[in-house]
């Protein structure tokens, strides 16, 4: 009896709005990328948003940094590490269904 395969993994994108200039988003961005780099579940999209304004606005996107995974947003002045991890950990522990992911 062959063991059963295991099931698929989905990737979870992370998008980044920011501008060029912020030096929040620029922290932002290195911790993002820190953590998608250890997460191979996980995607960062990085949007500029002085070149993105409709994209941004129907994001829902009214100040930067902003980190969007799915309809949820995160943002605020001081982003640390570890409210960065604490959202994506949320997110990652519900499936497409809102349902709490099952430990494999």
């Amino acid at each position: 009896m062959s063991p059963e395969p295991e099931p698929p993994t989905s990737i979870m994108k992370i998008e980044l709005y920011r501008t060029i200039l912020c030096p929040r988003c620029l922290y932002v961005s290195r911790v993002l990328k820190k953590i998608v780099a250890d997460s191979p579940n996980l995607e960062l999209e990085t949007i500029e948003v002085a070149t993105n304004l409709t994209r941004s606005r129907q994001a829902g996107i009214k100040t930067v940094p902003a980190i969007r995974i799915g309809n949820d947003l995160l943002t605020g002045l001081i982003l640390t590490p570890q409210r960065i991890r604490g959202f994506i950990e949320q997110h990652l522990s519900d499936d497409a269904s809102g349902q709490p992911r099952p430990d494999y």
